[in-house]
């Protein structure tokens, strides 16, 4: 590992914030060494120990935008930057493709599926590293020693803290074993700023913050949004997983649904991620106000907000009237304050106002 490398990483992604018109904090400026040394280990193929990084903090703090900065920069071909939500995902139903067939082994099946998603990489990056079940925690673990045994540089961002993975205290004792991966295997840093840049910023053009949140949709403020309400004729049955939904209207890029109908129903995060591939502008209306009491509901919605700010989708929605920036539902204070983060994101158009 050498201070050319060290030196390369961290004045690329310095240069990068420049481009962007964008000043790192010192809380930024003080994990680049450590992500430095994690490129330069990627690039010289050294012994990865204490080189790789999680890196954990508060929603709106940078985590992602510098990720995704480090990732630009190191000079690799064999490597890969994957959202922990959508890899695990795709890595759970490769592992159980072959469930119940004869001569089915889940190691043997781990494993490949392991193979066909990493190839030959050489360094991993995950965004939003969780683990909120039970049936996730051993799942988890083994993908942590299948990487690490593997030599491969992990960097991994998440809001959580190791030791406050898998919260819940009746099932956390099942994730210690990954902890203790986490804790022995990589640096632990936190990037704790004071700002939330995604709630002090401007307001964005493009991806999930060109979207709006219309607390009362008359004509005016609709049409400021740039929207039109649907026709009935408008209507499509879409069947992204096993579950049929009915949108208001899916065309032209643009998919409306009710809150009703998308969140009230069984719908699951796998069923946004299929629909945001081929949809980029979604619209939710007739969303109720925070009294509203099925928990689920809200734990869809926020799922949704989620999944659509990954994949940088707009998103309007209609209706939250009072919301003051507190995301409702019963998901773990930490969830539910970076759903919030992205929330805040949207810009709000109250009754009449065209500005």
């Amino acid at each position: 590992m050498t201070s050319v490398h060290l030196d390369s990483t961290s004045a690329a992604v310095q240069q990068a914030a420049a481009a962007a018109g964008l000043e790192l904090d010192g809380a930024q400026l003080a994990v680049l060494p450590l992500l430095a040394r994690a490129g330069a280990a990627a690039v010289s193929g050294e012994e990865v120990t204490g080189s790789s990084l999680y890196l954990w903090g508060p929603p709106g703090r940078g985590k992602t935008w510098l990720l995704d900065a480090f990732y630009d920069s190191v000079p690799v071909a064999e490597k890969r930057r994957l959202h922990f939500h959508d890899f695990f995902r795709e890595l759970h139903a490769r592992t159980f493709e072959g469930y119940g067939r004869k001569g089915y082994a889940q190691q043997s099946a781990f494993a490949a599926g392991l193979d066909a998603l990493l190839g030959d990489a050489r360094l991993l990056c995950f965004d939003e590293f969780h683990v909120n079940g039970p049936a996730d925690a051993a799942f988890v673990t083994r993908l942590l020693r299948q990487v690490i045994e593997r030599g491969i540089v992990l960097v991994a961002t998440s809001n959580y803290a190791p030791h406050e993975l898998l919260p819940d205290p009746m099932f956390h004792h099942l994730f210690e074993p990954g902890i203790e991966l986490l804790t022995t295997n990589l640096q632990v840093a936190s990037l704790d700023g004071e700002l939330d840049y995604r709630s002090a910023g401007p307001r964005g053009t493009s991806g999930f913050a060109a979207g709006y949140h219309l607390r009362a949709p008359d004509p005016a403020v609709m049409e400021t949004a740039g929207l039109r309400t649907p026709d009935p004729a408008e209507a499509a049955v879409l069947k992204p997983g096993t579950l049929a939904l009915e949108a208001e209207r899916a065309a032209g890029g643009q998919l409306w649904f009710t809150f009703a109908e998308l969140c009230g129903s069984r719908s699951a995060a796998s069923d946004y991620l299929a629909l945001a591939r081929d949809y980029r502008h979604w619209v939710v209306s007739g969303v109720p106000d925070t009294t509203h009491e099925d928990p689920n509901a809200w734990q869809r919605f926020g799922n949704l907000v989620d999944v659509l700010y990954d994949a940088g989708c707009r998103l309007d929605v209609l209706g939250f009237s009072d919301y003051a920036g507190s995301f409702p539902g019963i998901a773990h204070p930490i969830d539910l304050a970076r759903v919030s983060s992205r929330f805040g994101m949207l810009t709000v158009l109250p009754r009449n106002q065209t500005g």
